[in-house]
């Protein structure tokens, strides 16, 4: 599936909708509590696509990807809780949001040849360098 694709582009304008709801909610919640809601409130909205029997893709469930899933989720909860006290101390949504999701995609693009074998090409070092840059600068607002 190209990188381009429908789903792709949705979830992009999800994670924007994401930041900003972020964003105006920090410094009015506590961080674990509003982390909480927002995760809780993500389970919720997944458990009724369920429930409703909206279907993306007949995979076969695995112990292991289960487990693996419960990992990324702890991960995403501290990344929440974190997101929360970083943008309630008052970083702007265009630097904070571009760290962490752009630092996440920068180390995990990183990462991906060692743990998948995935292919280190041109393209992955530009993009990776474009990310780098990118947080830098909108970090020097």
């Amino acid at each position: 599936m190209p990188a381009w694709s429908p789903p792709a582009l949705g979830a992009a304008v999800f994670i924007a909708l994401h930041y900003l709801f972020l964003r105006a909610a920090s410094g009015r919640v506590d961080d674990r509590l509003g982390a909480l809601v927002l995760e809780t409130t993500a389970a919720l909205g997944i458990a009724v696509s369920l429930a409703l029997g909206i279907r993306t893709a007949s995979v076969q469930t695995t112990r292991p990807g289960l487990a693996l899933a419960a990992a990324s989720g702890l991960a995403i909860s501290f990344a929440s809780v974190l997101m929360f006290a970083a943008l309630r101390r008052g970083g702007p949504v265009a630097a904070t949001g571009t760290i962490v999701l752009g630092g996440g995609v920068v180390l995990s693009a990183i990462a991906a040849p060692w743990l998948f074998g995935e292919e280190v090409t041109f393209r992955r070092v530009v993009g990776v360098c474009l990310g780098l840059a990118a947080m830098v600068a909108l970090s020097r607002e």
